[in-house]
């Protein structure tokens, strides 16, 4: 079952192109994940760090963007139970 943390993710990945993206619109698209996170409290943990992590003043390399948003699908996808 795909989540909505899982859709948003998908949705982000595709909305970028170029080796740069808008530091402003990480950070928005970060908000929008810990809001969906809710109930999930080791996503929303993994969204704050990576809110006080963000580099650049104004732009963000798509490279980390993309190894980030990775990172919070992993965190977020459910795991199978052993």
């Amino acid at each position: 079952m795909v989540t909505v943390i899982e859709n948003l993710i998908e949705e982000f990945k595709g909305s970028f192109s170029g080796q740069l993206i808008d530091r402003g619109r990480v950070v928005d698209h970060l908000l929008d994940l810990r809001l969906a996170a809710q109930g999930q409290p080791h996503v929303t943990a993994l969204v704050d760090e990576v809110l006080s992590n963000i580099p650049g003043r104004t732009v963000v390399e798509t490279s980390w963007w993309a190894e980030t948003l990775d990172r919070l699908a992993s965190a977020a996808s459910p795991q199978p139970v052993v």
